[in-house]
C-alpha cells in the first residue's frame, strides 16, 4: 500500500520559520507565512523587490549573507528555496530534531510539502497531489475560486460570529446543532451575496428566537 501524507493545519505564532534563498520560490513561500503570527527570517544574499518591501516594512528579518548551519537554529519550518541544489542540500544537512524542511522541487525530501491554496478569509481550500503535478493543484485552486468567490469571506465571518451568538445564549445541544445546521442554508449565503447584512443578521436574529416557521 502507497504511503500518502497526511494533511494538518498548523499554528505558527510566535514560533519561528526560515526561507533560505531571495529569489521568486523564496518570494512565494515567504508570502504564505506573512499572516500567521510566525517570526520569519530570511537568509540571502539578494532578495527580490517584493522581498525587499517585506523587510522595509518590518514583516521579516533579512539576514544578508549565504546561509550558514547555524541560521536554522530554533526554527520549526526550514524552506531550503534556492536555485542552487548544492545549498539546499547544505541546508538539509543542517537540519536539526524535531525542525521540518520544505525543499524546493524535490518533495521526496521533505519532511513537509505546501499545498495549493484558496482563501477567502477564514475560509482556507488546499488541493495537493503529493507532488505528482504542481500544475494540476493550481488548476483545481483556479477552479474552485471560480465556485467559492469572496462572498465567502463575509459569509464566514458572519458564521463564526453566529456560532459564537449559538453557544452563548443556546444551552440544548439539540437545539444547537439544528441551529448550526440550518446555518448553512442558501438563504444566509445569498444575503451575504447581495450584502444586505441587515437582512442576514435579522434572518439570524428571527432563527434564534424561534420566529422561523421551519424551526421546531
Amino acid at each position: 500500500m502507497a504511503e500518502h501524507s497526511y494533511p494538518a493545519m498548523l499554528q505558527l505564532t510566535g514560533r519561528r520559520c526560515l526561507v533560505v534563498g531571495g529569489g521568486r520560490v523564496a518570494e512565494r513561500k515567504t508570502a504564505a507565512l506573512l499572516d500567521t503570527g510566525a517570526f520569519i527570517t530570511v537568509v540571502s544574499p539578494t532578495l527580490t523587490e517584493r522581498l525587499h518591501t517585506f523587510v522595509q516594512t518590518g514583516r521579516i528579518e533579512w539576514r544578508e549573507k549565504a546561509f550558514e548551519p547555524e541560521d536554522i537554529q530554533e526554527a520549526l519550518l526550514v524552506f531550503a528555496a534556492t536555485d542552487s541544489s548544492e545549498v539546499n542540500t547544505f541546508v538539509l544537512e543542517a537540519l536539526k530534531p524535531g525542525q521540518l524542511i520544505n525543499i524546493a522541487d524535490r518533495p521526496d525530501l521533505s519532511t513537509f510539502t505546501v499545498p495549493a491554496q484558496l482563501r477567502r478569509g477564514r475560509l482556507l481550500m488546499t488541493v495537493a497531489t503529493e507532488g505528482a503535478s504542481p500544475g494540476l493543484a493550481r488548476k483545481l485552486v483556479n477552479e474552485l475560486g471560480e465556485i467559492y468567490d469572496e462572498t465567502y469571506e463575509v459569509y464566514v465571518d458572519f458564521l463564526a460570529e453566529a456560532r459564537r451568538i449559538v453557544l452563548e445564549q443556546v444551552e440544548s445541544p439539540h437545539r444547537r446543532r439544528r441551529l448550526f445546521k440550518r446555518l448553512l442554508e442558501d438563504d444566509f449565503l445569498y444575503d451575504a451575496r447581495r450584502q444586505e447584512p441587515e437582512r442576514l443578521w435579522g434572518r439570524f436574529w428571527d432563527l434564534v428566537s424561534g420566529n422561523s416557521k421551519d424551526d421546531t
